[in-house]
């Protein structure tokens, strides 16, 4: 076999793989035999068909997966030994392949291949980012901390209904309930104020603020709802609930905080920011790395074979025609500039994700939804009974394992990028987003320029109706990786 590696302009590279008779006769000869002795050929038993009949049955197809099988691997060894980094797949040049299956003879086969084209990834040239530290306001510290008042405090069966209540109601033989603050300005006017016994008729249309309320009070399906009837009924008070705070003694900072890691309200008050900040922080890290690949896929350049893509999209892509790749094909650049900034930054800093991390964000996890009021210890066995349980998931894992290997991409632009920090409340912060805040508060401007590495890799196809927005769509995971 001889393989002859022609350049082409530009990054496309042209291989031409010669097969003899000499390459593939021993091998297929004795696959012949092997077929002969478990042929299923009328009027013979097994193994006593003859060999010209075995060959008139089976020579095409066993020769043809043998010579399949020498391309492969002449083109895997080409650009293994020659330390190739390789746009997508070989594609087949057809007008320069000779191959008569029926007559056994000397086979050319004509590859074409891109190879990755080469950038710089210059921190110090991108434009600054403005990344937005939400901070917690007094208003949200103070909800907070009332809910977990409530969640801790006294039920009472007060006299009259208010507007954090919960009232059950007979209608029709039926018995429902609901929270006032389900109910639409008009609802809780027929409501707040009435006593048990009570008696308020009323179109449940009209009473409930979404119509999801009303599906829940009427303990029916979306699709079963009648948009034209009012569902107007007499409700009768049967009951009203009320949850009255706990107060911020000791006796509330036991329930709530078993472990004892807050025991005043200034821990309390810290507790709140964090919890407060932590969840805001997923949106604001959302839009800062909506912000990075935006500016790394405008202000990066890389050079594509643009034409050697067009063919192998055509070629690859039985539905799609050349009017759609040209509406398309925009995308299709998108997603491969994404995916090979992404493996540069994942090389550069040795990104990876371990089973150990998979498995302490499922313990996390646990720990904060299920364990929160629980001393770990006295959980131990059941939480790692659920952890060992949740990851047999495979699709779960791998949710996992790509939410861990965007934060750390994500922590390496947050160190690398140009930033200008700003701080305010999430209402700034929606202010912000929404192009309405111009001002700003600067804490910080950083700027690293990592090293690279060049390493071999073959970039795989994306699909052109995906989008680089981190809200969207997940990065590409293995998006480099060796041809195999």
């Amino acid at each position: 076999m001889n393989i002859v590696n022609e350049r082409q302009s530009g990054t496309v590279q042209e291989l031409r793989i010669e097969i003899t008779s000499n390459d593939y006769a021993e091998k297929v000869e004795t696959a012949l035999k092997k077929q002969r002795q478990k042929a299923q050929v009328p009027g013979f038993r097994p193994g006593n068909a003859p060999m010209g009949l075995i060959k008139k049955m089976y020579e095409k197809n066993i020769l043809a997966d043998e010579i399949n099988d020498l391309i492969s691997k002449a083109i895997y060894d080409h650009i293994n030994d020659n330390n190739l980094k390789i746009l997508l797949e070989p594609l087949p040049v057809n007008e320069k392949t000779k191959a008569d299956f029926d007559k056994n003879d000397d086979f050319i086969f004509t590859f074409e291949y891109a190879l990755l084209p080469e950038f710089n990834m210059d921190y110090a040239k991108l434009p600054a980012i403005k990344s937005f530290n939400i901070v917690a306001s007094q208003t949200e510290k103070e909800e907070y901390v009332n809910k977990l008042r409530k969640r801790h405090g006294n039920y009472i069966s007060p006299e009259t209904i208010e507007e954090e209540d919960y009232v059950s109601v007979k209608y029709d033989d039926k018995d429902s309930f609901f929270f006032v603050n389900e109910l639409s300005e008009e609802g809780k006017k027929s409501f707040i104020g009435k006593k048990v016994d009570d008696e308020i008729e009323i179109s449940l249309k009209k009473m409930f603020a979404e119509e999801t309320s009303l599906q829940k009070f009427l303990k029916i399906k979306e699709q079963d709802i009648d948009q034209n009837n009012p569902y107007s009924y007499t409700l009768k008070i049967s009951s009203i609930g009320r949850v009255t705070p706990a107060d911020l003694n000791d006796e509330f900072f036991k329930k709530a905080f078993p472990d004892g890691n807050v025991n005043d309200e200034k821990e309390l008050d810290n507790y709140a920011t964090t919890e407060i900040e932590a969840r805001w922080k997923e949106e604001s890290d959302r839009h800062f790395m909506n912000e990075a690949v935006s500016v790394l896929l405008n202000n990066i350049e890389i050079s594509f074979p643009d034409d050697f893509i067009k063919r192998y999209i055509l070629a690859t892509q039985k539905d799609m025609t050349p009017e759609m790749l040209e509406e398309k094909y925009p995308d299709y650049i998108k997603s491969f500039k994404w995916q090979m900034i992404e493996s540069q930054l994942t090389k550069d800093n040795d990104i990876k994700v371990s089973e150990e991390e998979v498995k302490g964000y499922v313990r996390d996890y646990f720990i904060k939804n299920y364990f929160a009021n629980f001393n770990t210890e006295s959980v131990e066995d059941r939480l790692n009974s659920l952890v060992n349980e949740a990851l047999k998931n495979k699709e779960d894992v791998k949710r996992i394992y790509d939410t861990l290997f965007d934060k750390k991409i994500e922590d390496v632009l947050k160190k690398n990028l140009n930033l200008e920090v700003i701080s305010g409340d999430f209402k700034d912060f929606v202010s912000f987003v929404s192009g309405k805040s111009e001002t700003s508060k600067s804490d910080e401007t950083d700027s690293k320029k990592p090293k690279t590495k060049k390493t071999k890799e073959t970039l795989t196809e994306p699909d052109a109706n995906s989008s680089t927005d981190k809200t969207t769509k997940k990065s590409t995971k293995k998006s480099t990786k060796k041809s195999e």
